[in-house]
């Protein structure tokens, strides 16, 4: 017989992971949430960022699931800055790119309207304003990759090679969709094997691994317009594989362009977002309202942080 280290293997006794499982219950009995916070009350409540569980974030273009991503990754970034530890957030962008990024991230921190910026109308407070909150975020152990179409394979490669200096907390992906993965006979297949692929990456690594999705354009032709696990687009390897789904939708958004939209009350069309937490394999599924800030670009939370709605 083979000289075989059985503890070598990820195939173990059950002593060994009750033993494990009895270490984390002592952490639970002494206050320590498991996982790191999100950085928003509301969302702590259901789940936070648990080392190797995938959450996807999906929504229809322009609800702000970028935004949403992008400053849970950034209060991760600043919580890692406040403790002085060597660990950063990666972020990869297949969609936007690293300055688009770092704009949107400083006119939140600075109550800036990028937009207007952008357009050359800004005040001189503004630029200035713009340009303190540049210098702030410029100090952030905050990892970005713009090039097009990363697949999963070299996400993991330059994981592995930051880890080599730094240690990886966390790690987002905008968005799944365009991930460069090939050799798939059809979309769906594709897709499937990105979402598995990020998930592996969230277990090897250890880490939380954040994914954005859009979901199907079909919503928009319903008067509700929260989407749901159906919505997801192409893959139902994305409901399968992910830990956590959340959804957003903002109903200023759909009423602003004249579209009939369901709310919970009127006041939820001015800067109301909801996020509606679909899947959760270790908490509750449910909806929450949440602030938005449209001209500023950024998510905060409200007094009132729960309510259920009936869908």
């Amino acid at each position: 017989m083979p000289n075989i280290d059985l503890f070598d293997t990820d195939l173990r006794p059950m002593q060994y992971w009750a033993v494990k499982a009895e270490d984390k219950l002592d952490q639970w009995a002494a206050g320590h949430a498991e996982g790191m916070s999100t950085g928003f009350k509301t969302i702590d409540e259901n789940f936070n960022l648990v080392d190797g569980e995938l959450i996807t974030i999906a929504a229809r273009p322009s609800m702000g699931k970028t935004i949403f991503g992008v400053q849970v990754a950034e209060n991760v970034a600043k919580r890692i800055q406040a403790e002085g530890r060597n660990e950063c957030v990666a972020f990869f962008s297949a969609e936007m790119t690293g300055e688009s990024i770092a704009h949107r991230m400083a006119g939140a921190l600075g109550g800036v309207s990028v937009h207007k910026l952008r357009k050359g109308k800004g005040s001189p407070d503004e630029y200035t304003q713009m340009k303190d909150a540049l210098r702030k975020i410029k100090t952030l152990p905050f990892w970005m990759d713009d090039g097009s179409a990363p697949t999963t394979k070299a996400m993991f490669e330059k994981l592995g090679r930051l880890t080599d200096t730094i240690d990886v907390r966390l790690m987002l992906f905008d968005f799944l969709e365009l991930g460069g993965d090939r050799g798939a006979d059809t979309e769906e297949l594709r897709i499937g094997q990105i979402i598995i692929a990020l998930k592996d990456i969230a277990k090897a690594l250890r880490i939380p691994v954040i994914a954005l999705s859009q979901v199907n354009r079909d919503v928009e032709n319903r008067a509700n317009k929260m989407p749901t696990l159906a919505d997801l687009r192409r893959s139902g390897q994305i409901e399968q594989v992910s830990d956590v789904v959340a959804f957003i939708m903002r109903p200023q958004y759909y009423a602003d362009r004249g579209m009939n939209v369901e709310v919970v009350n009127a006041q939820d069309l001015n800067n109301i977002a909801y996020i509606s937490i679909a899947k959760n394999r270790h908490g509750p599924v449910e909806n929450v309202r949440m602030y938005f800030d449209g001209v500023q670009g950024k998510f905060g939370d409200l007094e009132i942080t729960r309510k259920e709605f009936d869908y």
